[in-house]
């Protein structure tokens, strides 16, 4: 029986204009009613999952994760797990990035920077609603302040991420872990800090069992705890290798897909 549902943010739980589908909430609210527990996990910085956490009426004690697993955090602010890359791997990444002029965001402390703000990152905040903090040569800014950093994103276009992410997966992929979420992403964390493995902590911390989770999610970010919970579901939307891994592929969600599994399986 499912008594946990960990859920995606974006292109899963919200739409393609942000929103979060009615019948999405109104399916939410009715598993609530039944006893279920939900929680959000997302690649998104801790403080541009709230307003969504908000929207669903989740208590100030209930656990998010957020950057792709790096950080689990209550929703008032306390702090219960962080696990940011190595430093030297952090730099390491960054030459590279900054080597072939790709766009690259870093997260310190919920906060994030950047070297300028040019159209990628624009871009980016459309889409987030984050505000970016331009600091120059993030190369130099890193190493000066010796900064825990929760991620690092890679934003190109759709081209480049596709042309380049199996090269940086084959280069860095034994001391980072590298995927990619939306087409225009590649996201890089600590390799234990995966959606996976966060799920499979907190829903241990939580009382809960394996087969006791369901899981949905839409891109390569969510592919590992798909993969794990008792029930995996892919949204339409997803990639077909995330929907190839699933125990179910569901709707999109510009078609409350979230609803139609919740309703399928609860």
């Amino acid at each position: 029986m499912i008594r946990l549902v960990a859920l995606d943010i974006d292109d899963t739980l919200i739409d393609s204009r942000q929103n979060i589908p009615q019948a999405n909430l109104d399916a939410i609210q009715r598993i609530r009613q039944q006893g279920l527990e939900v929680v959000l996990v997302t690649g998104r910085m801790h403080c541009r999952a709230l307003p969504y956490a908000q929207m669903l009426e989740m208590a100030p004690e209930q656990i998010m994760i957020s950057y792709n697993g790096a950080l689990l955090r209550r929703i008032n602010g306390e702090e219960i797990g962080h696990t940011p890359l190595e430093n030297g791997v952090a730099l390491e990444l960054i030459e590279y990035f900054q080597g072939r002029n790709w766009t690259l965001n870093v997260y310190h402390d919920d906060q994030l920077f950047v070297e300028k703000i040019d159209a990628n990152v624009e871009y980016y905040m459309r889409m987030t609603g984050a505000d970016a903090r331009p600091v120059g040569d993030l190369y130099r800014f890193t190493a000066d302040n010796s900064l825990a950093l929760s991620k690092l994103l890679a934003v190109g276009s759709e081209d480049q991420v596709a042309a380049e992410i199996s090269v940086v997966q084959n280069r860095f992929g034994a001391i980072a872990q590298i995927t990619q979420s939306k087409k225009r992403y590649i996201e890089i964390t600590h390799p234990d800090a995966t959606k996976g493995k966060a799920l499979a902590h907190l829903a241990g911390r939580m009382g809960y069992g394996q087969t006791e989770v369901m899981a949905i999610g839409d891109g390569g970010n969510d592919l590992e705890m798909i993969q794990w919970a008792g029930i995996g579901v892919a949204m339409g939307n997803a990639p077909a290798h995330v929907q190839a891994a699933a125990d179910f592929v569901t709707k999109t969600s510009d078609e409350a897909g979230v609803a139609y599994a919740l309703d399928r399986f609860i």
